[in-house]
């Protein structure tokens, strides 16, 4: 599986996210739970957001999924975000013919570097590319904190706005052919030096054709070099001595793989691909389809497929940019991890399950075989009951003579050397100890066979003893040799039957009773077996599945897409009863933004006397129901101070059209979260709101006609173009403007109002006459020319700085001149650097700098500012609206599943509690004294702990398909979603139960008064 992206990888790649998060802010960054190695940068500006993920040393993209984070940043993370956090991305360069990314903030303030060779590195540098912090140390290429980072200069951002263009390099079968001479020569050496006497002896490594064009042409990815290799039917391991007669085909495929290398740079192509395999371990009516296939590869060409691999393999293509590319195949690694690997214990576990069925049966088939063994030595006991009564009466007659147990066993083994057919029957050594014998009993094939071997045997020892008496020819000695082998292997022949064990105090037949019974033992311990392994087995099955259950609970992070969020997420919201869209902006910025965008004239504003605005949004110019104005006001009077302080007050409402941003002359636009009204009598006062609130879910589905899917995200203008071109642009500069700039802003205005309140530098400005426009020219000339001088600067720039007017000085200078009028000019400056006067008049002039560049700052930011406001008056015009689907919203967005419906998300709504009545998932919640952060664990806890059908038709109870959504929720996230502090949350049963039990602890007496508990 490919894990590290190539040199080709890395320069699509970094030219795509140069072209997409360039000048973004740096929002912040996090770790990834899996590994300390891996990274997420989340970037951001105007409407635009962006996640680059880099993993040290291997992988950097942009990503759509969300990633598992800590909750604790590591020392390095902490670094990182001390120094980048909130700072701008200035620009984004590769260090050329090298895996090193740049990433430059704030102009140069600080510098980031990605290294991808080897195991990597992510360095944070300053201005001065001095090491700040770095994620590994490398002692031998001695980076350490402090030290100068040296593998690249400024030289690297001057310029770099256009895209590069690497040149084409051109091929021929003289250079191909040179290449391959120097192989031959390299090995001709190392052969010369291999055959010196007392060298030791090594076999010759000659270079693969693929190493050795990989070595030659770098810049050529080692992908593509094998892919063309395998695609004109060359083996990438041949020898590269094995092509002296096919350079010319060679450098065929050099021009075919550097003219693609050289399209991919262009970018002609807009897709990556991905080559995945079968996973052998599939159970298409078990495990989900996307386990299926797994991913092996990924390239921005199309990858060659071994022929015979093709029924197993498959090629993805993913359209668009290549980051998409990587950020499907190794999301989709990282989500699959999971199920691949209860997919393997599931596979341990059925394995685990057949060695026990197995081990039964084993156990079964072994009962079996020794029922069927006692019983046939059984059977042969009484057959040989005459035979077994012998074999006793002669054992225990020696025995009885009180022999020795070894000399009894030398005698059988004598007379076992003599053929002595009773001795033979018995096995050496005894079991006297235990008073038994062991003895083979023959079969009647066996007899016959001993009684023709008996006679041949006499009959060879006759012959024999004819024989031995005649020695006339060589013919009857050779005779006798065989006959006496024949007699030798006669003697070491055995007796093949079953061994059976006899006890000597026993008699036959009894003994063959031990054997019967040992059957009837073993066949009833059989039947046990037989019966409790089911039984077993069952047990087995069962704890395998709690197993496996088991590691299905334990705690995983599941990788979800990050959905692209609806409009009104941005600010509080919920829907009405009635499907009428609420909103409320978390900020007065906020509050602007949605009646400059979204408001139009039918729609209805709410405040009341705290000063919390509330809109309601009216598409279709219809009559506003009651009861939407209610929940309205709920929400009005729920988000200001009446919920602390739990004030029952009247909202008012009017329509939007009665409110203007402008003030009554029309002049001025009014402070942000501040309206006017046009017409005071048009107020409407509701009755006293409730202060009832509740939290509950909204289920995002699936739709058919998926085409339009982002037409409720992507927010569509009807723009209505008047007036002149700038007036245009005005708009289109307006809508790309953010709101931290404007915060930005307000910070400025309060800066320049601060630092206009400093008499002291205001004195020292009018003192040296800045605002005289005349002397500013001047000295702007002399600063220019103090930056050009060298280490010798000309004396008409002093002269002209020491006959500045300041007071006290000037009959001063008239005395200097007169008493040093016979110096010229070089010798006048010699001595002032000696008294090192010329030092105070440098340090005056750079003064005098800094405050000519503070005041440029400040006409810069008042320009600016007057701009901005400019830009914030045309904003406030019917021109300005957002066109939203709002039937989509209603179809997308349902308070109870389907059993058909397909869940894309789950959507936290913090609403008054009569617009939550249909909702599956709901809580009411109420002023208190728990905080967010605690609430909301507890109403995660209530939903998880309800009631589950696991076949998911029963609307009344929750399905586990909704509970598996539920727990990939984090309490963090549900937080931004409420819009009100010190909450109580009122759980079914729960409160009366807390209530039952408070009056049994404090018992009450008659009246109803508590009881007293005395002192004995």
């Amino acid at each position: 599986m490919k894990q590290r992206i190539s040199a080709l990888d890395l320069q699509l790649l970094g030219e795509e996210l140069k072209n997409s998060i360039e000048h973004h802010r740096l929002t912040n960054i996090y770790n990834i739970s899996d590994s300390n190695r891996q990274f997420l940068l989340k970037f951001n500006r105007t409407e635009s957001k962006c996640s680059v993920l880099v993993d040290c040393g291997l992988r950097i993209h942009s990503t759509t999924f969300n990633r598992p984070i800590p909750p604790a940043p590591s020392g390095f993370v902490v670094k990182l975000r001390k120094h980048l956090k909130s700072k701008r991305l200035t620009a984004l360069r590769q260090v050329k013919n090298d895996r090193i990314l740049v990433l430059q903030f704030a102009d140069g303030l600080y510098y980031l570097v990605l290294e991808f060779f080897s195991s990597g590195n992510v360095i944070l540098l300053d201005e001065e590319k001095k090491i700040l912090s770095l994620q590994r140390v490398v002692q031998e290429h001695e980076n350490r904190v402090g030290e100068v980072y040296t593998m690249f200069d400024d030289s690297l951002f001057i310029g770099g706005n256009e895209k590069p263009i690497a040149d084409k390099r051109e091929y021929t079968e003289d250079l191909i052919e040179s290449w391959i001479n120097e192989v031959k020569e390299k090995i001709a050496a190392e052969a010369n030096v291999i055959s010196e006497p007392g060298h030791q002896k090594k076999k010759l490594r000659v270079p693969s054709i693929h190493k050795l064009l990989l070595s030659k042409v770098p810049h050529l990815s080692s992908d593509l070099i094998s892919k063309n290799l395998k695609k004109n039917e060359i083996d990438p391991s041949l020898s590269s001595l094995d092509f002296v007669d096919k350079i010319s085909k060679l450098n065929q495929l050099l021009v075919e793989t550097e003219d693609e290398y050289t399209d991919l740079l262009k970018n002609r192509y807009s897709k990556g691909y991905i080559l995945a395999k079968r996973n052998p371990k599939f159970i298409e009516e078990k495990d989900s389809k996307d386990t299926e296939y797994i991913y092996e590869t990924f390239h921005p060409f199309a990858p060659y497929v071994d022929p015979n691999e093709i029924d197993i393999s498959k090629v993805i293509e993913v359209e668009g940019p290549y980051n998409n590319t990587l950020d499907l195949f190794f999301s989709t690694i990282e989500s699959s991890k999971y199920a691949l690997r209860i997919q393997n214990q599931e596979f341990l576990a059925k394995k685990k399950l057949d060695d026990a069925v197995n081990e039964n049966l084993t156990k079964i088939n072994a009962l079996r075989d020794i029922q069927s063994i006692n019983e046939e030595k059984g059977v042969l006991i009484i057959e040989k009951a005459d035979l077994i009564e012998e074999v006793k009466g002669a054992v225990q007659s020696l025995i009885d003579q009180q022999m020795d147990w070894n000399a009894i066993e030398n005698i059988i083994r004598n007379e076992q050397k003599k053929r002595n057919n009773i001795a033979r029957l018995i096995m050496l050594p005894l079991n006297l100890k235990e008073n038994k014998i062991n003895i083979i009993l023959p079969a009647e094939d066996n007899n016959s066979d001993d009684s023709d071997n008996s006679s041949s045997s006499s009959d060879s020892d006759s012959e024999y003893s004819d024989n031995s008496d005649s020695d006339s020819s060589d013919d009857d000695i050779e005779k006798n040799r065989i006959k006496r082998k024949n007699r030798k292997n006669s003697k070491n022949v055995k007796i093949k039957g079953t061994q059976i064990t006899i006890d000597l105090a026993l008699s036959a037949f009894a003994n063959a009773s031990e054997y019967f019974n040992k059957k009837k033992t073993s066949a009833e311990k059989q039947k046990k077996v037989e019966k409790n392994a089911e039984k077993a087995l069952k047990n087995i099955e069962e704890r395998i599945k709690v197993q496996l259950n088991k590691k299905l609970k334990d705690s995983h992070d599941i990788l979800k897409k990050i959905r692209a969020p609806y409009f009104f997420e941005r600010f509080n919201w919920f829907f009405s009863s009635e499907g009428f869209l609420i909103l409320m902006g978390k900020s007065p910025l906020d509050t602007d933004q949605i009646y400059s965008k979204y408001i139009e004239d039918d729609d209805i504003y709410m405040s009341n006397s705290f000063g919390t605005q509330v809109w309601i949004k009216n598409p279709e110019k219809t009559e506003i129901p009651p009861n939407t104005l209610m929940q309205a006001g709920v929400l009005c009077m729920s988000a200001s101070e009446a919920w602390s302080k739990k004030i029952a007050s009247s909202p008012w409402w009017c329509f939007a059209k009665n409110v203007s941003k402008f003030s009554s002359d029309g002049k001025s636009v009014l402070e942000p979260g501040l309206f006017r009204m046009k017409n005071d009598k048009q107020q409407n006062f509701l009755p006293p709101a409730q202060l009832v609130m509740g939290f509950g879910f909204l289920w995002k589905v699936k739709i058919e006609d998926e085409g339009d899917a982002d037409d409720n995200l992507n927010e569509v203008r009807e723009e209505v173009l008047t007036g002149d071109e700038d007036n245009v642009v005005e708009k289109i500069v307006n809508e790309s403007a953010d709101v931290t700039d404007q915060n930005e802003l307000l910070k400025e205005d309060e800066e320049i109002e601060s630092f206009n309140g400093m008499s002291s530098i205001t004195q020292e400005i009018n003192n040296l006459d800045i605002t005289n426009a005349d002397n500013i020219s001047n000295q702007q000339t002399t600063t220019n020319n103090i930056n050009e001088m060298d280490a010798s600067k000309t004396v008409a720039t002093v002269l002209t700085s020491l006959s500045k007017n300041v007071r006290g000085k000037k009959g001063k200078l008239k005395k200097m001149q007169k008493k040093y009028a016979d110096q010229d000019d070089n010798e006048r400056l010699l001595r002032l650097q000696v008294l090192g006067t010329l030092k105070g008049i440098e340090k005056e002039q750079e003064k005098l700098k800094e405050e000519l560049s503070r005041q440029e700052e400040r006409e810069r930011k008042k320009h600016r500012r007057e701009r901005q406001k400019q830009l914030q008056a045309l904003s406030f015009t019917e021109s300005e609206k957002v066109k939203i689907n709002y039937d989509r919203l209603r179809t997308e967005l349902k308070t109870t599943l389907e059993p058909d419906d397909e869940i894309i998300d789950i959507i936290p709504v913090f609403a008054p509690w009569p617009a939550l009545l249909k909702y599956k998932y709901k809580i009411k919640v109420q002023p208190g004294t728990a905080k967010k952060q605690k609430t909301v664990n507890d109403i995660l806890h209530h939903f998880l702990n309800r009631k589950t059908d696991p076949n998911n038709c029963d609307k009344e109870l929750d399905w586990v398909s909704e509970h598996d959504i539920i727990k990939s929720l984090k309490a963090q996230d549900l937080i931004l979603s409420i819009s009100a502090d010190k909450l109580k949350i009122s759980i079914p049963g729960q409160n009366s139960l807390n209530d039952r039990l408070k009056g049994k602890k404090s018992g009450t007496g008659k009246n109803g008064f508590k009881s007293k508990n005395k002192k004995k």
